[in-house]
């Protein structure tokens, strides 16, 4: 039985769709699950025109990530109550693969959208991580 399990989510319905499966194995297994937004340090950043934001303060591609998994963890945790939210830093399938390395992470549960050409069975993000990943890796069919 796995003991960490690792879900990367982006905000979308389809990560989200990963997610809640990911919390109902680690509910399952007792697991520890770490649900994780990748932050593509790469990522050009959004010019503002300070006066139409007024007070408003913009989130940075940082906080944009971690708000986006506390907020999907915190609607997992009816589900599982062993879990943590956080970004990462990288291109998803990289940074979903060097945080399965540093935390001994047992499976990855990733979704499997954003899928063309001929990465149609999988997508991009779920072929990467399953070809790179140290464990495991249950890819969900969120379409």
């Amino acid at each position: 039985m796995p003991k960490i399990i690792l879900v990367g989510v982006d905000g979308s319905d389809s990560s989200r769709k990963a997610a809640s499966v990911a919390a109902e194995l680690a509910a399952d297994s007792g697991a520890t699950l770490h649900v994780l937004t990748a932050v593509d340090p790469h990522r050009p950043a959004v010019a503002e025109d300070p006066a139409m934001l007024g007070d408003v303060r913009r989130l940075t591609p940082g906080e944009e990530a971690e708000a986006i998994a506390a907020e999907i963890a915190g609607t997992l945790k009816g589900v599982t109550p062993r879990i943590e939210s956080s970004p990462i830093q990288g291109k998803p399938a990289d940074a979903l693969v060097e945080e399965a390395k540093r935390l001994g992470a047992d499976l990855i549960v990733v979704g499997n959208r954003r899928v063309q050409g001929l990465g149609r069975i999988l997508g991009s993000v779920a072929t990467d991580v399953a070809h790179h990943a140290p464990c495991d890796v249950y890819i969900v069919k969120t379409f």
